[in-house]
Parts: structure tokens; sequence; C-alpha cells
């Protein structure tokens, strides 16, 4: 692409929306969300978040969800068309995708293609489920004295296993947490293979649902309970999984 087609080019934003409450978005994130021609977003817990675009913006749905039947690398390949084809007819371009764009959100595919095409093109970053499930349950990531650490995870599973399960237990075994995400459908495979690798049985499970939302909902067991608690419970997705020995809610005797 030469100078003169891109200084004609639309712009593309790729913004993190956060875990779906509107206030919680950056004010960046924001601003962009009002001022774009088009937005592509993603499978987003909500639509409040749409309802700040303006009245002429057109909205595509461009998401991807569990078991939709959509072939991911084909419809992720559609996303990069759609972006091209917007911002050489100069739109200004939101891909607005839930929590953050560079944790589980293929954010980096998406930047990576439009800087190969020349296009312009910015990201913008937004709160992560895991971080947003920890802190609006008043789950310490870290803890002062107890653990430095924390580790993001993927609950897929892959070729009939969890990618790298081992690192998830010597990590736990550090005091620090896990956060997992995507992982409630596999919630009881994964409790057992740690209990296999010598997780201690009561090590807290914390399941945090709908984050964000006036409706969230923290679900509480250990690992050695996960699977008839999910017999009785039915925590609603999307949900966010945070275990570790430490993993728990800070009450009056929480200071160390």
């Amino acid at each position: 692409m030469n100078r003169e087609q891109s200084l004609h080019q639309g712009f593309i934003s790729i913004v993190g929306a956060g875990p779906g409450d509107p206030d919680l978005l950056t004010v960046k994130a924001l601003k962009r969300i009002e001022q774009a021609d088009v937005i592509l977003y993603d499978a987003l817990h909500g639509t409040e978040i749409l309802e700040l675009a303006g009245p002429k913006t057109e909205l595509i749905y461009a998401g991807k969800v569990y078991c939709d039947g959509q072939h991911p690398t084909e419809r992720q390949e559609k996303i990069h068309a759609q972006l091209k084809k917007l911002a050489l007819e100069g739109k200004k371009v939101v891909r607005l995708k839930a929590g953050d764009p560079f944790i589980f959100g293929r954010g980096a595919e998406e930047l990576a293609f439009c800087l190969k095409e020349g296009l312009n093109v910015e990201i913008i970053p937004g709160i992560t489920a895991g971080l947003a499930a920890a802190t609006c349950f008043h789950i310490p990531v870290t803890l002062r004295n107890v653990n430095s650490m924390a580790l993001f995870y993927t609950g897929h599973k892959r070729k009939g296993g969890f990618d790298e399960i081992e690192v998830v237990a010597s990590v736990l075994k550090t005091n620090a947490p896990v956060i997992v995400y995507m992982g409630l459908k596999n919630l009881v495979l994964f409790s057992k293979e740690l209990l296999q690798l010598d997780i201690a049985p009561e090590t807290p499970v914390q399941i945090a649902s709908k984050v964000g939302h006036s409706d969230q909902q923290l679900y509480t067991t250990n690992l050695k309970e996960a699977e008839p608690f999910l017999k009785e419970n039915d925590p609603v997705m999307p949900a966010v999984i945070i275990l570790g020995s430490y993993a728990n809610q800070v009450d009056n005797k929480s200071a160390i």
C-alpha cells in the first residue's frame, strides 16, 4: 500500500470491552465506540456497551462461541477480510472484543494482519475477565508475604488433555493462584488431574459467573468437591475459575 492510499484509508481500533459492564470501559474505548462508523463486535456479555454507539453506527456481529458450528480459522479469516474492506472504504472501525484483546482474545492475530496489510490500526486495552472476577469478588491475585505471581490459563482440552498441566500444578504449589478461562465445562476433569498431581484436595475453587453484571454470582467449592458441587449447582457462563490455597474472599482476618 502506498502513502497516498494509507492517508485516505480509515482507521481500525481493536478495543477491549472488559467484562461487559459499560462503567468498566476505559475512557479511550468509550470515545472510539461513540465515534465509530462500524463496530465488529464479539459475543459480548450483554448489549449495554453496544447501546453507547451512535445512531448511525453499523453493528456487525463477528463473534465465535463454544460449539457454535463455525470453523474458527475460517471465521477469523472472514473477520480479517471485513476489517480490510471497511478500512479501505475510509471507515472508522472498532473491532470490539470481550475482556482484553491480548488475553485469549486473538487480538494479536488481528493486529498482525492489519500491520501486514499496511492498515492504520491501534490497540486499546480492556479489563480482562480474570482480573475483573478477582477484584469484583474481593479475591486477591497477589498477597503480600504469600505470593508474588499468578497464572492465566485456558481450560480448553487439546489432543485429549490439558496443556502443561504439570506447570499449573507447580504454580499452585507456590501458593500462587491460577485463573482459568473457558474452563467450566472441563472443571471436573481438570480438578481430577490436579489431584493426581498432588494438589491438596481442600484447595479452594472459586467460580465467578457473569462477572461485571448486576446478576454476577460467586460459587465456592474445592478440588475434591468439584464434581458433586457441579451436579447440584449450575453456574451460568461466561464464568472464570480461580484456584489456589489463598483464593478466598478478603475478610477482616485477611490482613497478613
